[in-house]
C-alpha cells in the first residue's frame, strides 16, 4: 500500500524495495503473474504507483519445471547474484530466462557476463509485459503485529494522560511489543484481534467508500476493567482496510470510561513541507449494542 500510494518514510531511512528484498523479519513480497509468451510466472513490482514487470533472472529446472526468481538491480554485483543462486539450490540442468525492459538491457547483460563469462543472449523469447490477474504473497509475522500493537499503545498514551504506560497492568503489552521471541505466532492472539465493526460511522453502510481520499484511523478507549486501542491502516476507495483491536490491559483497577479517535488523512496533492498529511480528531460515538465479547463498542463519527 505504501508503494502503491507513493508514501515515503523518513528521509534518513534507507529506501528498501519490498518486492526485491524483505524487511522487518519478513520475506520480500511475491507479486506475480503468468506470462503466456514465455510460459512461466514473472514477478511484478510497483514503481511510482504503476504496476510493472520486475527486472529479474528466472531459472527454470528442466526436470521439474520449478522456477526460481532472482530480482536484479543496478547495484547488484556478480558475487551477490552467485551467492543468492547457490543458496536457492537450483537443480541442474536448468534454462535461464531474462525479464527486463530495453532500457535496462545494457547493465543487465554486463552483470550476467560478469557472473557467467561467455554467456550469450537470445532475442527469440521476449517477455510479453502483459499483466493478467496478478497475485501477491506476503508474510504477516509476529513482528508485524507487534508493530500494530506499538502504534495502538503509543496512540492510547497520547490520548490518556492519566496513564504513563509504566503501570503494572501494561506490563504484558510492553513485553509483547519489545521482546521478540522464536515461539509460536499464536502469542499474537492474546493481544491483537480482528475487529469487524467499522470505526467510522459512515462505513456502517457496506457500500460506503472514501471519495478518493486515503487515511489511517486510530481510536482508543477505556472501559471498566479494560484499555483498548483500534488501528485501521490505509482506508481508501479501493481498500476497506483491516481493523485491529489491541488489548492493552485488563485489570479491575481500571474504572474510567473514555474514548478518543483521530483520522490521519494524506494530502491529496502530495507532501506539504515536512508533512504528508494531517490528523483530525473525531468525536467518538458509543454504540449501544455489543456485537461480541471481543468487539469493542466505540465508533468514530
Amino acid at each position: 500500500m505504501r508503494e502503491f500510494y507513493g508514501v515515503r518514510g523518513r528521509a534518513h531511512h534507507v529506501t528498501v524495495n519490498p518486492f526485491a528484498r524483505g524487511s522487518a523479519g519478513a520475506s520480500r513480497l511475491e507479486f506475480s503473474t503468468f506470462d503466456r509468451e514465455v510460459g512461466v510466472e514473472v514477478n511484478l513490482e510497483i514503481r511510482g504507483g504503476i504496476v510493472t514487470q520486475m527486472c529479474e533472472l528466472i531459472l527454470v529446472e528442466t526436470e521439474t519445471g520449478k522456477t526460481h526468481h532472482f530480482p536484479l538491480a543496478e547495484t547488484t554485483t556478480a558475487d551477490q547474484l552467485r551467492t543468492t543462486i547457490e543458496r536457492s539450490a537450483v537443480r541442474k540442468p536448468y534454462e535461464a530466462r531474462l525479464s527486463c525492459y530495453p532500457h535496462e538491457r545494457a547493465w543487465v547483460e554486463k552483470l550476467l557476463r560478469q557472473h557467467s563469462p561467455g554467456i550469450t543472449f537470445s532475442e527469440s523469447r521476449q517477455m510479453s509485459h502483459v499483466i493478467e490477474e496478478p497475485s501477491v504473497k506476503f508474510q504477516l509475522g509476529e513482528r508485524y503485529f507487534r508493530g500494530i500493537a506499538k502504534i495502538g499503545f503509543h496512540y492510547f498514551l497520547t490520548q490518556s494522560p492519566i496513564y504513563s504506560g509504566s503501570e503494572q497492568f501494561f506490563s504484558p503489552i510492553r513485553s509483547f511489543i519489545y521482546q521478540e521471541t522464536k515461539g509460536p505466532v499464536r502469542r499474537v492472539n492474546q493481544f491483537v484481534q480482528m475487529r469487524h465493526h467499522p470505526l467510522l460511522l459512515p462505513m456502517l453502510n457496506s457500500n460506503a467508500r472514501p471519495d478518493g481520499w486515503r487515511a489511517h484511523v486510530l481510536a482508543a478507549e477505556t472501559r471498566p476493567g479494560r484499555c483498548l486501542a483500534h488501528v485501521q491502516m490505509f482506508l481508501t476507495e479501493e481498500n476497506p482496510g483491516l481493523i485491529y483491536t489491541v488489548n492493552l490491559a485488563q485489570d479491575p483497577v481500571i474504572c474510567d470510561q473514555t474514548a478518543h479517535a483521530h483520522l490521519y488523512r494524506y494530502f491529496s496533492e502530495g507532501k506539504q513541507g515536512r508533512f504528508s498529511g494531517e490528523a483530525t480528531p473525531l468525536p467518538p460515538v458509543r454504540v449501544a449494542m455489543e456485537f461480541s465479547p471481543t468487539t469493542p463498542a466505540v465508533t468514530s463519527s
